[in-house]
């Protein structure tokens, strides 16, 4: 509990007690609805400033300033931004309403946006932006704190799920659209279950010590709850929290198959590629990678014994350190090429693969933030979104050649710390509608990015960029 504190006074900002309180208010328990839809503020960012790309050093404690690497197309991408709508809280107080949002692609609607508050959940439609699924207060937790993070999921086992999110009391909660009432977001599960509490409980090894005088079950979180993640095939999910740990969950059976010491200090953020690789990122200013299997068949040292096949067996197989301080955030894009870290040192650091025992190597660092970066999210065709204490999102665009990259754009609209980021290609169906039904859209690109702030404000935007 002591990675909030540290956390604000490096941002330098005083939003840290609308997160770290522990509790939520009960007047929050509604879902916001849309107050503005105006789509004619368009800022236009034609001249797209490039992105200060620098190489990594060999360093551990500095990333030295270096002529930037930019794409030579950057001077050619136009760009623009245009606020779409905003998503409030029905609440008067806002110092409760901790949003964080996720995107996903949906082969129904095209994609989601999955939006959580303390206490009510809703899942919309990428499109439209109208909530096709809400929560209830029947299915509100008011001891569960506020809500640390959200994931979509998607494929495989998890098809019937519609999102997880990760609360202040440890727990992981399970959220699946009712089969009888589609409209309606119900609360399916809460993780660890009862069930698979109460079958290892019986056994002393399967109790651990927390802190002391106090312990619990190894699949049990002892602090809040602060990533989650699933798995590309839907039927694994992976938690971090800021008690120091990774843990691997099974879908559907809702079981945990293990549990890893992770970090020397509180983990802030987790990411699975699609080969199923896991990173971790920690206030220890470091980046763990963690892959399946083993080459023997021994279990991982100073881990829980997982349950489960061989291939659920999750083992370190990296770290990286390049960062100055605390990583905050992780996003990997690229079919798992490229990994972005985000950190309390104001930059987003940009790792690729490599067949080596690093697994990953930093080749640069994406900077323009002023203060910490609290959020990074990747969407197709080389985009990545950073939300920052700076009260701003940045949108920078890969290159085509994968050298460099462009700040196509830098969104200012929240009074707050921006939270959490997602993006997503904008339906094609849409696309060609607004042009009349010509498929002709002269190389122009348009996403619909997603920032959600401290105050609760989760606000929806409009992106596009022409000349990729």
């Amino acid at each position: 509990m002591q990675l909030l504190p540290r956390l604000c006074m490096a941002t330098g900002t005083g939003t840290g007690d609308g997160d770290g309180n522990g509790k939520s208010s009960g007047n929050s328990s509604k879902l916001g609805t849309a107050v503005s839809s105006s789509s004619s503020s368009t800022v236009s960012t034609s001249s797209a400033a490039a992105a200060a790309v620098s190489e990594a050093s060999s360093s551990s404690t500095s990333l030295p300033s270096l002529p930037s690497l930019s794409s030579a197309t950057s001077a050619s991408l136009a760009a623009s931004f245009a606020h779409v709508t905003t998503l409030l809280p029905l609440s008067a107080s806002s110092s409760a309403a901790v949003v964080a949002a996720a995107a996903a692609r949906d082969s129904l609607h095209g994609g989601l946006v999955v939006v959580a508050r303390p206490a009510c959940m809703a899942l919309h439609d990428l499109s439209t932006l109208e909530a096709t699924s809400t929560s209830d207060a029947a299915d509100a937790a008011a001891d569960a704190g506020s809500v640390k993070c959200v994931a979509h999921l998607h494929g495989g086992c998890a098809a019937a799920a519609a999102a997880v999110t990760g609360h202040q009391d440890g727990r992981l909660r399970l959220w699946r659209v009712s089969s009888r009432s589609p409209g309606r977001l119900r609360l399916a599960a809460a993780l660890p279950t009862v069930s698979d509490r109460l079958r290892r409980f019986p056994v002393p090894s399967n109790h651990v010590t927390v802190r002391r005088h106090h312990r619990r079950l190894w699949i049990e979180h002892a602090d809040a709850v602060s990533g989650v993640a699933a798995s590309a095939d839907g039927r694994l999910l992976f938690s971090v929290s800021w008690d120091k740990t990774l843990k691997v969950w099974a879908l559907p059976s809702l079981r945990c198959l293990q549990s890893l010491p992770a970090h020397d200090d509180a983990v802030n953020a987790v990411a699975v590629a699609p080969d199923g690789t896991v990173y971790t990122a920690s206030a220890d200013k470091r980046v763990r990678v963690w892959a399946p299997g083993r080459p023997d068949n021994k279990p991982p040292p100073s881990s829980r014994r997982a349950r489960g096949k061989k291939h659920h067996v999750y083992h370190l197989v990296a770290t990286l350190s390049r960062h100055t301080a605390a990583v905050n955030a992780l996003a990997v894009g690229c079919a798992g090429q490229a990994l972005y870290s985000g950190g309390n040192d104001r930059r987003v650091l940009v790792w690729e693969r490599e067949d080596s025992a690093s697994h990953m190597v930093a080749v640069g660092a994406l900077r323009g933030h002023r203060r910490a970066v609290l959020s990074v999210a990747c969407a197709p065709a080389g985009l990545v979104v950073s939300g920052s204490a700076d009260q701003t999102v940045r949108a920078w665009r890969r290159a085509a050649d994968g050298r460099g990259y462009a700040c196509v754009a830098v969104i200012d609209g929240h009074d707050t710390a921006v939270r959490s980021v997602a993006a997503a290609p904008l339906p094609s169906i849409q696309k060609r509608s607004r042009a009349g039904g010509d498929d002709a859209d002269g190389g122009e690109e348009e996403w619909r990015v997603c920032s959600a702030s401290f105050d609760g404000e989760v606000r929806v935007w409009s992106l596009r960029v022409s000349g990729l």
